[in-house]
């Protein structure tokens, strides 16, 4: 019997879900895989369709309309008859030995999440010239509790580009079962982030480990590269939620606090961005109307940008090492 099922929502991925689909067929233990394509306009479905009539292990399923990646994987996860269940996207794939991988780590632990570090690649690269997420060294396994998982989130602690709020783990179905824990679907933005925080409020056991194989396609139209400012309200409104919690310790409600700082630092700045297109006062007022310290910052920003100095990023960026140099695994 299959461990693991494999879920991979799809809109417009005629281009590369097939890629994505071998990847997850092709691991090194029995995998069964759900794609749930969310009213693509290409060809995405139908080539789904010709190969799930070839492959039993492959389930393709087509959303009444358009909701999202959230509402795509949640579909998808209420099929999901298996131990385990893990995120791939259509435009990402998995090298062969992934998945066994972090089975065997996950059950020798006890675990209900384990990710791997993420491995970057820009389109036409190999894994070998891409970069980690995460680290540039190997570090074994890194237990997360919710105030390390806020924190390294933000690239004051993580570096810029280096969130894992991006991670791909495997999860325990059990775990998400029990506690009803869904993908927001309001969120198209960072909810990713939001459902792993949600995991760890709800006591997951969590483990972040070296690579295992997820490789990671910086597609130049990705929606994390273009998002309107209500995306970011959406972040905003998530971590309110979050410091609303009860029985939060003092660290985690630090963490939470400098996260809501950030998001609403981004969210007061981009709605002055707004507000300068559109010739509106009243958005401009709402981007400075907010805490000393977030409008201090639209202010300072607002005044990098007259000077003609660089806005962002307001940490600086590191040399990274390739993947091969650092990935403690096979790659070409």
């Amino acid at each position: 019997m299959e461990k693991v099922t494999v879920i991979i929502p799809c809109y417009n991925a005629e281009a590369f879900i097939e890629t994505a689909v071998r990847s997850a067929l092709d691991q090194t233990i029995p995998v069964q895989v759900i794609v749930v394509d969310d009213c693509s306009k290409d060809g995405s479905f139908a080539l789904l369709q010709a190969m799930a009539a070839k492959e039993p292990r492959l389930t393709a399923v087509r959303q009444p309309q358009n909701g999202g990646p959230s509402a795509a994987r949640n579909t998808a996860l209420r099929l999901v008859k298996t131990p385990w269940v893990a995120n791939l996207d259509a435009d990402d794939y998995l090298l062969p030995d992934r998945l066994r991988r972090m089975v065997e780590h996950g059950e020798a632990r006890d675990l209900d999440f384990i990710a791997d570090d993420v491995i970057r690649i820009e389109p036409g690269q190999s894994p070998g010239e891409g970069i980690r997420v995460w680290k540039d060294e190997l570090f074994g396994s890194v237990p997360m509790d919710l105030a390390l998982f806020v924190r390294q989130n933000l690239a004051k602690y993580s570096g810029p580009r280096r969130e894992i709020g991006y991670l791909k783990p495997l999860m325990r179905t059990q775990f998400l079962h029990q506690n009803d824990l869904f993908f927001r679907e309001d969120m198209r933005l960072a909810e990713d982030y939001e459902f792993y925080a949600r995991s760890l409020t709800l006591g997951a056991r969590w483990e972040l480990i070296d690579p295992c194989g997820y490789i990671a396609v910086s597609m130049p139209e990705s929606l994390s590269k273009a998002y309107p400012t209500s995306a970011i309200e959406k972040m905003v409104q998530g971590d309110r939620a979050f410091l609303k919690l009860p029985g939060l310790s003092a660290d985690e409600r630090a963490a939470l606090k400098e996260h809501l700082h950030n998001t609403n630092t981004d969210f007061a700045w981009r709605t002055m961005i707004d507000g300068v297109r559109a010739k509106s006062p009243a958005l401009m007022m709402k981007a400075l109307m907010q805490p000393p310290a977030v409008s201090g910052k639209v202010m300072l920003r607002m005044v990098k940008h007259l000077l003609r100095l660089p806005i962002l990023p307001e940490v600086p960026e590191e040399t990274r090492k390739p993947a091969r140099e650092s990935a403690g695994l096979s790659l070409t």
